[in-house]
Formats: structure tokens, sequence, C-alpha cells
């Protein structure tokens, strides 16, 4: 008897499954999952601990020069960043926002991260707040969102997920500074960020992130690092 109840409800799950794969729009899937890769793809290969192997792979699935891999990267990244934006927004134009019943995880993620990488986040913040409201995203992408764009607007984010980078040049000699970008309450950030679905705290999530530890800024302190930079 038990069996066959183990039985039957193996068959249930498996028959729900099969329902909500096809309840999914496939075609858009598809095209999502390849604009969530072109969206990584160059951003994976800035990353300093990428393996020489998986340098070298890249760079002949994309065709990419010595010179592509330099100083040319960045330039490379930005076209793709505004080619995907025109693809997303025809989508949302469509669909709205593609969540996870429409197209499943991860692929639910692609539009928000092309947003995230575009100067359109203020227009499209509501858009992604709807989205976790209706939990077809996760909370935490909002938060991310919405601290992205508070920084971009100099003003204090709330989930301390912004990681700012100043560069200064002297004597030929170009150094950065990195730090995590003035947080509201940053007394009690952790709490907030166990709440909203952040597994780390500030100070593992600077390290992992980052590779720096946490520092208390101000938004004045902060704010004259930026002016010092000009």
């Amino acid at each position: 008897m038990r069996y066959l109840l183990m039985a039957i409800l193996f068959s249930v799950v498996m028959n729900g499954q099969k329902t909500e794969e096809r309840s999914q729009n496939i075609e858009l899937k598809k095209e999502l999952a390849q604009i969530y890769k072109d969206d990584q793809i160059y951003r994976e290969l800035m990353q300093p601990n990428i393996a020489p192997e998986r340098k070298a792979e890249i760079a002949k699935e994309k065709n990419l020069s010595p010179e592509d891999l330099g100083n040319g990267l960045i330039k490379i990244m930005d076209e793709q960043d505004q080619n995907n934006l025109v693809k997303v927004e025809k989508i949302i134009e469509k669909y709205g926002y593609p969540g996870k019943s429409m197209v499943g995880e991860p692929e639910s993620y692609a539009v928000w991260y092309v947003i995230q990488h575009s100067p359109k986040i203020e227009k499209y913040l509501p858009l992604i707040k709807k989205a976790t409201d209706e939990e077809e995203l996760p909370f935490r992408l909002y938060a991310m969102m919405l601290d992205r764009k508070l920084m971009y607007e100099n003003k204090e984010q709330i989930y301390g997920t912004q990681v700012r980078s100043v560069f200064s040049t002297k004597s030929g000699k170009t150094t950065t500074l990195s730090f995590v970008w003035p947080i509201k309450d940053p007394d009690h950030v952790n709490e907030l960020r166990k709440k909203s679905g952040f597994g780390k705290t500030i100070e593992d999530y600077a390290k992992d992130m980052a590779g720096i530890e946490y520092k208390k800024y101000t938004l004045k302190e902060a704010l004259e690092l930026l002016e010092k930079k000009k």
C-alpha cells in the first residue's frame, strides 16, 4: 500500500512538472537563454580569476583578437548590452515581464540582468517590483536594482549590494579603490539582507564579490572620492 501511494505521489509530481513545462513559452525561453548568455559572457572574461582555458574558449567562440581581449573588451560589451536592451524592450512590450511561470528559471532572470546593466533602470524598476510582488522574480533582484538606482542618484543604498570603484593615475600608474557604496542603516543591514533573501552578510559579500574588506563610508566621504576622480 505504501509503495502504491508513493507511486501515485510521484506520478502527480511528474505530471505537474510536465503541465508547467507545457504552459511555458518555449521559444521565448530559448531566446532569453541566449540573451542571458550574451549578457554574461564578456563579464566572465573580465573576472580576474578566470581560467586561461576558459578565456581561450570564449575568445574562440566570439572570434576575439588579442586587442579585443584588452582595451577593446569594454566597447564590445557595451555594444552587446545595447543590442540586448533592444531585444528585451520588444519582449517587455509584447509580454510584460517574462517571469518564471512563463519561461522558468534561470531564463526569467535574463531581462533583469539586461536592465541592470542598462541606463534604463529608473524606467523599468516599477516593472521589476511588480514581478517580485507577483513572485515571478526573487525579491533580492528588486533590492539589487533599487540599490543601483540609488547609487546612480548619489544616494545611500539600502541593502548593501552595490560596490563602486574609483580609479586614479599618478606617475603613470593607475590604482583602484573599490568600496561598498554607503548604506542607509549599516548597523542593521545584515538583518535586512537576511530577510530579503541574501545569503551572505555585508562583510562576506564584499569579500566574495570584490575581494575587499567592508568599510563604512558616509555619503559625504563617497562623494568626495568621486569628486577627486574628476
